[in-house]
């Protein structure tokens, strides 16, 4: 059985990367983003698109398998590209070198992020045995208490923000790498449509931020018990 060499092994690890990015972890930023941002409708819309995601059969298990472990993966890849790289941005600063080392930074802001985030939703709930239909006004106390202050909902606008960015760049850089975008005006059009991609999607995220710190109503279970 052949074994890969030093240079394959950094190319193959490299395109794994790019893709979890993409799927399914960028998928799960889009999807989580939009049932988030149905804050802005009402309280109970997006309470109940909490009770049917807590409601979903098997949900530990797809979380863990499609989520916790693509999200770990990417991760610790990502540290590794940033680790084994020589930035040069100062040398070179043209545009795209800037948005490569900013693809770094703000994928480790990410990443803190994620564990602050994890830290004070998912766990809690995990520790206080929130399932079902009491999963909804759990989660909704915490995050109505989150954003009453200054503090909070800087971490998440600046969380929020460099997830999007992250994303949004990310997908011209999977694009070019994969040889899905050819040509210079290609690519430039795809830069353009990727960013917008990236500012709805950050409106969409800091539109639900706003309405929790203005608006923190409470709510009930749906169905008691």
């Amino acid at each position: 059985m052949a074994t890969l060499s030093k240079d394959q092994a950094h190319f193959l690890l490299l395109k794994i990367h790019s893709l979890t990015g993409i799927v399914p972890i960028g998928v799960f930023l889009v999807f989580h983003l939009a049932i988030n941002s149905l804050r802005t409708v009402g309280p109970l819309q997006y309470q109940l698109s909490i009770d049917f995601i807590n409601n979903l059969p098997f949900l530990f298990g797809i979380e863990v398998l499609f989520i916790y472990i693509p999200l770990l993966i990417h991760s610790l890849m990502g540290f590794y590209v940033v680790f084994s790289g020589k930035p040069n941005v100062l040398r070179y600063p043209y545009a795209r070198n800037w948005l490569y080392t900013l693809q770094r930074l703000t994928g480790g802001v990410v990443f803190v992020f994620l564990v602050y985030h994890m830290g004070t939703t998912v766990v809690p709930k995990i520790m206080e045995g929130k399932t079902l239909f009491a999963a909804a006004p759990f989660l909704i106390d915490i995050l109505n208490q989150e954003f009453q202050t200054w503090t909070g909902r800087i971490i998440y606008l600046v969380g929020i923000f460099s997830a999007t960015f992250h994303f949004s760049n990310g997908l011209w850089a999977f694009c070019i790498s994969w040889g899905i975008i050819i040509g210079q005006t290609a690519q430039r059009n795809a830069g353009v449509l990727f960013t917008l991609v990236g500012i709805v999607l950050t409106l969409l995220g800091f539109a639900t931020v706003m309405e929790f710190s203005f608006h923190p109503i409470p709510v009930t279970p749906t169905v008691e018990g």
